[in-house]
């Protein structure tokens, strides 16, 4: 289920104040985040994945997956934190970015960075009462915001509640630009294609080309990778959203009656975007989570605990979460890890055997990777091989 702030919350987003008379989605649905999270997961390192399965009580990347929307709803004005508008009336990308009070996508990124290695890289003014002290809040912020960052809409125009005000219809169901992209395009993906979604796609392996590049790229430039990553998500934005990538032709001139009606063949296209996005947000994610332990001094252990407390269906992250076995480091995982490499060729949604995705073999009678635990919906398990188990 997707969590949204209540209707008539007013939310801070580049620099536009603007009143959600319906509920105000926030980012990839769950679904979405929990395969940003496990392919998090599979490209962190070793002592990475320990330090944050000991900040998060036992918990990962995919069962806190959407813990900082679950903070808007407690503290609404949180939302600004997940944006960052385009100024301007036109999309132009980067270069219309804008960030009002420094609460905004990229300078809320650096500001949890920041205090994870102990820099002072962005000031933030938290409303008085609200504490955000712990390492532990900072990791889950970075894990849900970087998530954000790479869903288009959330770089969109002001002008038009990042496509909240635009309404597009596909296969006779409306719904607005944003909650096409925040939800519709996962959901319709998991109905669809219900045996490639729960079967192992997550991993870094299917980004490695990007993964290894970005993360040089990281060790060049730092945080500035957080600004070249909104600047590519925004300049998709201009030229594959608001334009159509088939046609050529702006969103707003293929209106109908106030309507844009998506076609199949955009659909398609999107659809494989989104699924490329989720996986480089997943490696992303790893990169910065391991670049926060190799950049902090020696003997700065990280705390768990959190400062939010009482967060609707959050457990008390104080009471510690003993693993299932079938997750890191289980004898069966240590036997099959092997069996796991090999070609990870990109995905085929129409691919005949849907149960299991190309370049996924069969491992005693489980997919690849596939060594995971139960989730809490039935029939979904968490799925990911770490980079330094293979």
């Amino acid at each position: 289920m997707t969590l949204r702030s209540r209707a008539g919350t007013l939310a801070i987003a580049g620099g536009a104040l603007y009143v959600c008379s319906a509920p105000c989605a926030l980012a990839w649905d769950k679904d979405g985040h929990e395969a940003i999270g496990m392919t998090a997961m599979s490209a962190l390192e070793l002592n990475a994945t320990a330090e944050v399965k000991h900040l998060m009580g036992g918990r990962d990347a995919v069962d806190i997956a959407a813990w900082a929307h679950k903070v808007n709803k407690k503290h609404p004005w949180t939302i600004g934190l997940h944006f960052q508008a385009q100024s301007g009336l036109k999309c132009k990308g980067g270069a219309e970015l804008s960030c009002p009070d420094n609460k905004c996508l990229v300078k809320a990124l650096k500001y949890f960075y920041g205090r994870l290695i102990h820099k002072d890289l962005v000031s933030i003014s938290w409303p008085e009462g609200m504490k955000l002290t712990d390492d532990a809040d900072c990791v889950k912020y970075l894990i849900n915001l970087i998530g954000d960052l790479h869903q288009p809409m959330h770089l969109g125009l002001a002008a038009d509640e990042m496509g909240r005000n635009l309404t597009v219809m596909f296969r006779g169901k409306k719904s607005s630009l944003y909650d096409f992209w925040d939800r519709e395009l996962t959901q319709l993906t998991i109905q669809g294609s219900p045996g490639f979604w729960w079967g192992g796609w997550t991993h870094v392996k299917r980004s490695h080309v990007e993964y290894h590049r970005d993360g040089e790229n990281w060790k060049r430039d730092g945080v500035v990778s957080f600004d070249k990553w909104a600047e590519e998500s925004a300049k998709y934005l201009c030229d594959n959203v608001y334009t159509n990538p088939i046609s050529g032709r702006k969103l707003e001139e293929g209106l109908v009656n106030g309507v844009f009606r998506i076609d199949e063949n955009l659909y398609e296209l999107w659809q494989r975007e989104m699924l490329s996005k989720m996986l480089v947000a997943g490696a992303r994610v790893a990169i910065v989570l391991n670049a926060v332990l190799h950049n902090r001094d020696a003997g700065q252990a990280l705390h768990s605990g959190s400062a939010i407390q009482d967060l609707e269906d959050e457990p008390d992250s104080m009471t510690p979460q003993v693993a299932h076995l079938g997750r890191q480091g289980d004898s069966a995982h240590a036997q099959d890890k092997l069996a796991c490499r090999g070609s990870y060729e990109p995905w085929n949604l129409r691919d005949s055997r849907a149960d299991l995705p190309p370049g996924h073999a069969h491992v005693a009678g489980q997919r690849c990777g596939d060594q995971g635990e139960q989730s809490q919906a039935p029939g979904r398990r968490k799925r990911y091989v770490t980079l330094g188990t293979l």
